[in-house]
């Protein structure tokens, strides 16, 4: 497999266009992983994370993975029913 070495994790990342504010109700982090995935990043896994007490939170942790450059990076989601919906359409397994 063939690295690119002008695509740094930083400018891939920063490549991305992160919204000031959600648009048509879309929070700004759905936006962004949306964006990222139109960018060719694919999505490695996504956990919701869990209180002490092992009831779920309202935050996903979600890894996304660039092919062509071999790198990962971390976000979190909100739990919102837009997050809920792209990762089901992404046919991803939360991870637990």
């Amino acid at each position: 497999m063939f690295i690119l070495p002008e695509l740094s994790s930083d400018l891939l990342w920063n490549r991305l266009q992160e919204p000031a504010r959600p648009a048509a109700g879309t929070p700004a982090d759905v936006l962004l992983l949306l964006s990222a995935l139109e960018n060719g990043w694919e999505i490695l896994d996504a956990t919701l994370w869990r209180h002490p007490s092992n009831e779920p939170s309202d935050l996903y942790s979600v890894t996304v993975f660039h092919p062509r450059a071999l790198i990962t990076r971390s976000l979190t989601l909100r739990n919102t029913p837009q997050a809920q919906k792209l990762l089901k359409n992404e046919a991803i397994t939360l991870v637990s």
